[in-house]
């Protein structure tokens, strides 16, 4: 997938591609930068990122980056490897959840919509889009959940979750 994304979009080599090895990394959505900011356990972040394999992956800021502004929004971030993709949005803001949910979902999809345009496919074996909530609470089920998870399937076939969590078997 890196090679295609290499050449639909050149400008991520420069500022936007970050190439992972370390087992364990820790993200911050830093609100002043609105970017991702590699942060040590310690400190505040809003999701974790472990790999377990010996490979390394990729880490893209989608946001404001390779995709720049569009109609409702695009995703922050595309997190990777040769077998799986994460396009990941952080909901860090005071909106109930509801409205963090509804607003996530659209921009996974305008980024989605987006990515498959430029490289016509996404052929990796495990597909997700993660929401990323500020909080590190457990969120109570929702049938509503449950059904616009099986929608976003039928419509995308990427796998829809919820967490602070992104692991690399």
């Amino acid at each position: 997938m890196i090679n295609q994304l290499r050449e639909a979009f050149p400008q991520i080599e420069e500022n936007c591609l970050t190439i992972i090895v370390d087992k364990h990394v820790f993200v911050f959505e830093d609100p002043k930068l609105k970017k991702g900011v590699f942060v040590d356990a310690t400190e505040k972040y809003h999701f974790h990122i472990q790999n377990n394999t010996k490979s390394p992956y990729h880490f893209i800021q989608n946001d404001d980056c390779v995709m720049k502004s569009i109609k409702g929004g695009q995703c922050d971030y595309v997190i990777f490897n040769d077998k799986c993709v994460y396009f990941t949005e952080i909901k860090a803001t005071n909106e109930n959840l509801s409205v963090r949910r509804t607003k996530g979902i659209k921009q996974l999809e305008n980024t989605i919509k987006f990515y498959l345009k430029k490289i016509d496919s996404i052929n990796l074996e495990n597909k997700n889009a993660i929401i990323c909530f500020d909080n590190h609470k457990r969120i109570a089920p929702q049938a509503s959940v449950s059904s616009k998870r099986k929608e976003f399937k039928m419509k995308y076939q990427i796998d829809l979750h919820e967490g602070n969590y992104i692991s690399f078997d």
